[in-house]
C-alpha cells in the first residue's frame, strides 16, 4: 500500500509527532510505499527510514514570501522551490516544547499563507507517490485543507486530543474545520471518550469513529538493564529488602501549566523537605516555553535536575534508571510516555484523565498505573484554586505512599503486559480499519 502522512508540526518533538514517526517506522517495516509531510524549522533534522520520502514545509523562512505566489491555494507542478512560511510553527498546544504560534491568534494572512504552503507541498507529494491514502494527524485546520482540496482521495484522520481543546478555543477556524472533518472517509480516535467526543463536535456517527488506542516501541521501551525493577547500576536492596539507593523519580513532557508542573514541584519540594520520608532523586526531561513555569525550573533545589528536552534514547535510558514516574497533567489524548514508562518497568503516577483508564484496562489487564483523580476544573486544562489544593493534596498522599513502598521493599515491581500494545499493532489496526470499510 503506499501511504502518505501528514502533520504541520515537528514529526519528533511531541507525543502526536512521535505517533506520526513510529506508525511511519511500523508501515514501513511491513513494506509499504511511504511519503510525509510536515512542519519545520530550516535548522532542525528528521528521522525516518531511508525508503519514506520526505517533504518539509519550512516555517520561520524569510524566502517565505518569494517562495509561493500569493492566493496560490491550488498545486502547482511547475513550483521549482519548497513554499515556506514566515511565522513559527503553529502548535496544536498553546505551549509547545519550541517556539510557536498560538491558532486563535492566526489572521486571515497568516492562514492564506499556511493554506498555500502546505497544499502546494501535499500536492507534490501526492503526484510523486500517488498514495491509496493520505493519514493526517490531527482533526484540525491542515486536515480540514487537505479533505478540502484533495476530498477525491481517501482521507482518514486521526485525534490526539489538543485538535478537540482547539475546536473549543479558536472561534475564526471552527466554521471552517468542521465541515471538512465531518466529510472525511475514516475518523481515528484514542480512546472511547474521545470517540464520542469527536461525534459531537463535529456532528458524526459515533459509528463511523474507530478506537485506534496508541503504541509504543518494544525494541526502545522495555526492561533491559533492570534488575528486577530497579536500576542495574544500583546495588539494589539490603537484607530486610530495604532500597539502598535514593528512590527515583521521573517525569517526561512539556513543562507547562497544562502538564499540572507547578503542582509536580509543590508536592516534590514538600516531600523533600519533609524529614521522615525516604531520600529522592527526581529528573524531569522537557522543553519549557511557559514564562510561568520557567522561574521555577531556575529554583529547583538539588534533588531535583531538569534535563530540557532529550531524544527518546535517552529518554528510554532514563526511564531504565528510575523507579517512578509521573504524569500530573490535566489534559491528554492518550499519553504515550504513561504506556512508554510502565513498559520500561517504571510504577506510573497518573491523573485520572477521561478515557485513560478505561483504555488500559481494555488493553492491558494487569496495569500499574497508581491513579490520582481529576480536580475540579475551570477551564478544559485549568483546575480551580480549590481543585488545585485537592490535587496537590492526593498526588502527595499517593506519591509519598509509593515512595515508602519502593523504599521498604513492599512495592510490587511486577511489569504489565504491554504486548499488544505495541506500534506494528496499532498501525495494522488502523490498516485493517480502513480495509473493512
Amino acid at each position: 500500500m503506499k501511504i502518505l502522512s501528514i502533520t504541520a508540526q515537528k514529526p519528533h518533538s511531541t507525543g502526536s509527532g512521535t505517533y506520526l514517526t513510529e506508525l511511519v517506522r511500523a508501515w514501513d517495516r511491513a513494506g509499504h510505499e511511504q511519503a510525509v509531510v510536515y512542519g519545520i524549522y530550516p535548522d532542525d533534522k528528521v528521522s525516518f527510514p531511508d525508503k519514506v520520502s520526505c517533504h518539509p514545509v519550512y516555517f520561520s523562512s524569510r524566502d517565505a514570501a518569494s517562495a509561493a505566489p500569493a492566493g496560490m491555494v491550488s498545486y502547482d507542478p511547475s513550483l521549482s522551490r519548497t513554499p515556506s512560511i514566515s511565522y513559527p510553527i503553529v502548535g496544536m498546544s498553546d505551549i509547545m516544547p519550541y517556539e510557536s504560534t498560538l491558532y486563535r491568534d492566526m489572521t486571515p494572512q497568516m492562514i492564506e499563507e499556511f493554506e498555500d504552503a502546505f497544499i502546494s507541498v501535499i500536492g507534490r507529494a501526492i503526484d510523486e507517490l500517488d498514495p491509496d491514502i493520505i493519514v493526517c494527524h490531527h482533526l484540525f485546520l491542515l486536515t480540514a485543507l487537505v479533505h478540502r482540496h484533495f476530498s477525491g482521495r481517501c482521507i482518514a484522520g486521526i485525534s490526539h486530543g489538543t485538535d478537540l481543546r482547539q475546536m473549543h478555543n479558536c472561534d475564526d477556524l471552527r466554521d471552517i474545520v468542521r465541515p471538512e472533518i465531518a466529510g472525511l472517509d475514516h475518523i481515528f480516535a484514542l480512546h472511547e471518550e474521545q470517540r464520542m467526543m469527536i461525534s459531537d463536535i463535529f456532528g458524526v456517527d459515533p459509528a463511523g469513529v474507530h478506537v485506534l488506542g496508541s503504541g509504543y516501541n518494544d525494541s526502545l521501551f522495555n526492561t533491559g538493564g533492570r534488575s528486577f525493577g530497579l536500576p542495574a547500576s544500583e546495588t539494589g536492596v539490603d537484607l530486610k529488602g530495604h532500597v539502598l539507593h535514593p528512590v527515583r523519580i521521573c517525569y517526561a513532557g512539556k513543562m507547562s501549566r497544562p502538564k499540572g508542573v507547578p503542582e509536580l514541584l509543590d508536592v516534590l519540594n514538600e516531600i523533600i523537605c519533609d524529614p521522615d520520608m525516604p531520600d529522592i532523586a527526581v529528573t524531569l526531561a522537557g522543553g519549557c516555553q511557559d514564562d510561568k513555569v520557567r522561574p521555577l525550573m531556575d529554583q529547583l533545589p538539588a534533588e531535583i535536575k531538569w534535563l530540557g528536552q532529550i531524544p527518546q534514547t535517552e529518554l528510554a535510558d532514563m526511564f531504565r534508571h528510575n523507579d517512578i514516574f509521573v504524569l500530573p497533567s490535566y489534559f491528554e489524548g492518550l499519553p504515550l510516555v504513561l504506556i512508554e514508562a510502565m513498559a520500561s518497568g517504571l510504577i506510573p503516577v497518573s491523573t485520572d484523565l477521561p478515557g485513560v483508564r478505561e483504555w488500559l484496562e481494555d488493553n492491558v489487564a494487569d496495569h500499574n498505573v497508581r491513579f490520582v483523580s481529576m480536580p475540579e476544573m475551570a477551564g478544559i486544562d485549568t483546575p480551580t484554586e480549590e481543585g488545585r489544593r485537592d490535587f496537590v493534596r492526593e498526588l502527595y498522599e499517593v506519591l509519598a505512599g509509593l515512595i515508602q513502598d519502593i523504599s521498604s521493599g513492599r512495592a510490587d515491581i511486577a511489569v504489565p503486559d504491554t504486548s499488544g500494545i505495541t506500534w506494528a499493532a496499532t498501525a495494522d489496526r488502523l490498516l485493517r480499519a480502513i480495509s473493512h470499510r
